[in-house]
């Protein structure tokens, strides 16, 4: 890799996360009260982990299975013939089936996230030959494929079961806005209300890195995880912001997760 490249590269990456990681520095921020006290109520900073952005780089595939194979079938294809290559390379790899009956939309019957702990890791597993990876993403074709940082909100709370639902909320910011723009809202309007709702079991936002991405349509995808279907309905507050009033598009998609490592 040459050095002019590194440093584009990192220009790139700091342009999209610079308001993130100034305003992460001060997360006292995050825990104070706002001063008039009919404001909406914020979420705790949940075990240090709120608004920072994580290291590593993940991607995230959004998959449909081949002609004639039911999307269970493909899950356990899938697992079978590919995860004992990939366990190799990445960090943490789950494969998500989606819940067909409740999601909005039916565009995809897959998406499989895989951690890589450096870019340095991805790069090698996606960008250097013939791997493990790079033959998963040439024989599944994946219809969509975001590579992105991650921004932690809300984390898992250690020694309960692992949720059974989650859901992605795919976004496209509106034509007038660049990602500098959306992300601070994302994250500082709309995460901190959003995640006072004690039922979330984790959310994190993903912001789509334009590095490895350039023509990817979405800019990102909130990862919000509950224990059961009746816990989604029950909102922190009503007047939460909507994604919808800075994104052109927002996409919900309900899943069903398998930690493959």
């Amino acid at each position: 890799m040459t050095a002019e490249f590194e440093t584009d590269r990192r220009g790139l990456i700091g342009g999209t996360l610079g308001a993130l990681t100034t305003l992460a520095a001060v997360p006292e921020a995050f825990a104070a009260p706002a001063a008039p006290a009919t404001t909406i109520r914020k979420a705790v900073p949940p075990r240090g982990s709120f608004g920072i952005v994580q290291p590593g780089i993940k991607r995230t595939a959004f998959l449909n299975a081949p002609s004639g194979m039911s999307p269970a079938a493909f899950r356990d294809h899938w697992i079978g013939n590919y995860a004992s290559g990939l366990r190799t390379q990445a960090q943490s790899i789950i494969f998500n089936l989606i819940d067909h009956e409740n999601s909005p939309t039916r565009r995809f019957d897959a998406v499989t996230e895989m951690f890589f702990d450096s870019d340095w890791a991805y790069e090698r597993a996606y960008l250097g030959g013939h791997t493990a990876c790079s033959e998963e993403a040439e024989q599944t074709k994946p219809s969509v494929v975001i590579v992105g940082r991650q921004v932690g909100i809300r984390e898992f709370d250690p020694g309960r079961p692992m949720p059974a639902v989650k859901r992605f909320g795919v976004v496209r910011r509106k034509p007038e806005l660049t990602a500098d723009d959306v992300a601070p809202k994302w994250r500082d309007n709309h995460a901190p209300l959003f995640a006072a709702n004690d039922y979330l079991r984790r959310y994190y936002i993903h912001l789509t890195d334009r590095t490895y991405a350039p023509e990817v349509p979405w800019d990102g995808y909130a990862e919000i995880w509950w224990d059961d279907f009746a816990s989604i309905k029950l909102r922190s507050d009503p007047r939460v912001p909507e994604p919808e009033s800075y994104n052109a598009e927002v996409m919900y998609m309900f899943m069903t997760p398998t930690v493959v490592i």
